[in-house]
């Protein structure tokens, strides 16, 4: 049942109500830094930092001082913040750039408070999702729409605005056609075949007709199997074979009127004028009677109109639409069963309903209330009529009203003001707005070059995963080899008195009684730093002072990225993260069904997997829980689910049955 915690979240809530199941930062990396705080040289200096922190006389401006030594020239022998890194903070304790390193890890982790953990987890995850939206739609509509793209009014209707602009008339079209045509089949659209067989089909006949269609086609000269091939398409005759018999099927079609014809709209839910032949159900003219001076085909020249001003067929469209529907009847064949210019307009309907992405999955009813909305109004729909609505800028609207023969005794039909329509509207396009309008790309080039600001991540396309945002929870940079190479460089560099003296002033430094003194002691280790750095007066340090720098520049912009996307996310870590929430710790559990299945590379299951403490059941079960969503989502994926959950509302166990003594 929906709504139930499984026994592993519950495991992993219980554990993490108790601030356990997430470890500490990676032991290599602890190690690591241990190793680099242990050289001779940055002990004497974080001893120097902790031992001003203590003294009444120290103020901030000279612990800044202090915090900055050697920043410009070799951060690495101050312990120092690369000074180009200037978004990254200083911090007091544990103190210097490997301090900042230890201090942040342990935010991302929650410093011991499984709530802050998960606080920061969900945000940082609810960033990543928001902002990978973006990026990757922007790389959709750029390679996915854009070589596609023709205008903003085709993008937003399924290219329906091209093939018809005109959404009532064309609507009232296709909502009149009813069921006469099988999208699914638009391969057959406007053929004498397409037509029997979607006849049979609402007919529920199995391979034939009805009896007012048969007899003239059998008087045309078909028999009961050329019918029957007819309706259930081209299995056992050539191509060639199967349009004649549409030509003779087509000739008898054409003596279908009256009253049989009747018969056969009705099953077919048609209710468009002036329909006076079965045939005219393939006049493309005749079954959009409002809207075929509009309808417009692909071409590969553009767009191109079906009909001329003058109400004719654009018969230019004849080789261009052969291009695109080839087989299985192109308009030289069809022209051969059905008269050629009504060939060409059916061929050239079909290419640009073929447009419309999903038009085999719809059907014309469904497509007209799209289209043009609902057709529910006020009255029982019995007869139709057309009425120009004038809106208040003076434009006339046409509007399709159905109306009801026994109106309502007070009802004027003359008066708009009476016809209120239920509709859900239909579509529109983007009049009134040119700039949109008249966009020649689907994205213009200033929001792409926005847009790549934010496509900075490690993923792909751009995007941001969890190891962009917080990797250092699990060192997925490797800071700890930076800092255990750092360490090797400054103990392998050979003595000289630059070296010498700047260790001792670090020394010194814990002499100091005031802040002159100490800001003089800070000018020296600067001077001295300086010296070691420059490539003339101690060439045999260019090696290491180049890799040292090349050690702290890294994983300084690794740790100002992480704080730029924290930054566009809103979190601080060390601010506005509060501790002990255990309602966010309720929901973080819930969630791990979610985490699960994102499976993307440096993704939420991947990072928990990273930082669950399997050591303990509590671990075990953060670990757990997504596997068990993996499974849900495979067996679910089966369609054979789980079936061992409790229903939602514990049993109630039923009192012991008391058998009466006689």
């Amino acid at each position: 049942m929906l709504g139930l915690l499984t026994p592993l979240q519950l495991i992993a809530a219980g554990s993490l109500l108790n601030n356990q199941g997430i470890k500490p930062l990676p032991s290599t990396l602890t190690s690591a830094i241990s190793t680099f705080n242990n050289t001779p040289l940055i002990a004497a200096f974080l001893s120097a930092l902790s031992y001003y922190q203590t003294q009444s006389w120290a103020n901030q401006t000279t612990l800044s001082e202090l915090q900055t030594i050697g920043n410009a020239k070799c951060p690495a022998l101050g312990n120092s913040i690369p000074e180009d890194f200037t978004t990254l903070t200083p911090v007091t304790s544990p103190g210097g750039f490997s301090g900042l390193i230890t201090q942040t890890g342990n935010a991302y982790l929650g410093n011991g408070d499984a709530g802050r953990f998960a606080q920061g987890f969900m945000a940082v995850d609810g960033f990543i999702n928001s902002t990978n939206l973006f990026i990757n739609s922007l790389v959709n509509a750029q390679s996915y729409l854009g070589p596609t793209f023709t205008n903003m009014n085709a993008l937003i209707t399924n290219n329906i605005s091209v093939i018809n602009p005109d959404f009532n008339g064309f609507g009232i079209d296709l909502a009149n056609q009813g069921k006469m045509t099988n999208l699914a089949r638009i391969d057959l659209y406007g053929t004498p075949a397409g037509l029997l067989m979607q006849i049979a089909k609402v007919a529920k006949i199995q391979g034939g007709t009805l009896k007012v269609i048969e007899i003239p086609l059998l008087a045309a000269g078909l028999t009961i199997s050329d019918i029957k091939t007819l309706v259930s398409g081209q299995l056992s005759v050539t191509e060639n074979q199967f349009n004649q018999l549409q030509k003779l099927a087509y000739e008898g079609m054409s003596k279908v009127t009256g009253a049989d014809l009747d018969q056969v709209l009705t099953i077919l839910n048609v209710t468009t004028p002036n329909i006076l032949v079965l045939t005219d159900l393939l006049d493309q003219k005749k079954i959009f009677p409002n809207s075929y001076g509009t309808l417009t085909t692909i071409t590969p020249d553009g767009p191109m109109p079906v009909y001329q001003d003058d109400g004719s067929v654009n018969m230019t469209l004849a080789n261009s639409v052969d291009l695109y529907l080839p087989t299985p009847t192109g308009c030289e064949d069809l022209g051969k069963i059905v008269p050629p210019d009504q060939a060409v307009a059916s061929k050239a309907v079909q290419i640009a309903l073929t447009q419309i992405t999903g038009i085999t999955s719809t059907s014309l009813p469904e497509l007209a209330q799209a289209v043009w909305g609902s057709t529910d109004k006020l009255w029982n729909v019995n007869y139709s009529y057309l009425i120009n609505d004038v809106v208040s800028d003076g434009n006339t609207i046409p509007k399709f009203y159905r109306a009801q023969q026994n109106v309502p005794s007070g009802i004027n039909l003359n008066n708009v003001d009476y016809w209120k329509e239920t509709s859900l509207g239909g579509l529109s396009t983007l009049v009134g707005l040119p700039d949109i309008q008249s966009l020649k790309t689907v994205m213009p080039q200033e929001i792409v070059d926005q847009y790549a600001d934010v496509a900075t991540g490690s993923g792909e396309n751009g995007t941001i995963n969890m190891c962009d945002v917080i990797g250092l929870a699990i060192d997925y940079n490797d800071f700890a080899s930076r800092l255990n190479s750092a360490s090797s460089v400054i103990n392998g560099m050979s003595p000289s008195t630059d070296l010498t003296s700047l260790l001792t002033t670090y020394q010194a430094m814990l002499t100091a009684g005031n802040n002159s003194t100490m800001q003089i002691y800070i000018g020296d280790a600067n001077n001295f730093i300086s010296q070691i750095a420059d490539p003339v007066i101690h060439p045999e340090y260019v090696t290491a002072v180049t890799e040292l720098n090349s050690l702290f520049n890294y994983m300084a912009l690794i740790l100002s990225k992480e704080k730029n996307y924290q930054t566009q996310a809103g979190i601080d870590y060390f601010v506005n993260i509060e501790a002990n929430d255990k309602t966010i710790v309720y929901a973080f559990v819930q969630n791990l069904s979610r985490y699960g299945v994102q499976v993307d590379p440096c993704g939420p299951a991947y990072f928990l997997n990273q930082v669950a403490d399997v050591s303990i059941i509590g671990g075990q079960a953060i670990v757990g829980a997504m596997r068990e969503s993996v499974n849900n989502h495979q067996l679910n994926s089966g369609r054979i689910g789980i079936d061992v959950l409790p229903p939602y509302t514990p049993e109630i166990v039923p009192s012991p049955v008391i058998v009466p003594v006689y």
